[in-house]
């Protein structure tokens, strides 16, 4: 999300553009249920915890935010317009042996082993998830095939 307030239009670009071009790649494929990356960002300003999927998330605070729930609205269209059935996840700080350096986990890491102090953010009464990317995909790829699944079961 820092990187998106430098510069936003990678985000736009990548977010937006590149979404809608997967999307229409899985249209003209006919694919049979599209499965997509949303964040748990886009819940923005809600003050309500923990985060529910049921809650609105129109309060999107970063341009990363914003372009993430741009990606589920037009996933949503899509849905509609072309019978293009889609699940959103919306993963919470994932993190592994290629993430970011700039990300808070391992920025905590950083320091522990470089023995300095680490961050503490909103005066210590910040709670965060962290998601490991190998977890994130043995619980999202399932997901897949259970569509398969469905979608021969109904042929």
């Amino acid at each position: 999300m820092r990187y998106s307030l430098e510069n936003p239009r990678s985000y736009l670009g990548s977010n937006i553009i590149g979404t809608f071009n997967v999307m229409e790649a899985a249209r003209r494929l006919q694919v049979s249920h599209l499965l997509m990356a949303s964040t748990s960002s886009v819940y923005g300003a809600n003050i309500e915890m923990p985060f529910a999927e049921t809650q609105k998330a129109d309060t999107p605070l970063t341009i990363y935010a914003a372009t993430k729930k741009a990606n589920e609205v037009m996933a949503h269209s899509y849905a509609y317009l072309w019978n293009l059935p889609r699940t959103m996840f919306r993963f919470f700080t994932v993190y592994g042996p290629r993430g970011r350096p700039d990300m808070t986990l391992l920025k905590f890491v950083d320091a522990i082993f470089e023995n300095r102090p680490i961050d503490i953010y909103n005066n210590g009464k910040m709670y965060r998830d962290f998601t490991y990317v190998e977890d994130l995909a043995s619980g999202t790829l399932p997901s897949g095939e259970y569509w398969k699944l469905r979608q021969s079961e109904a042929a």
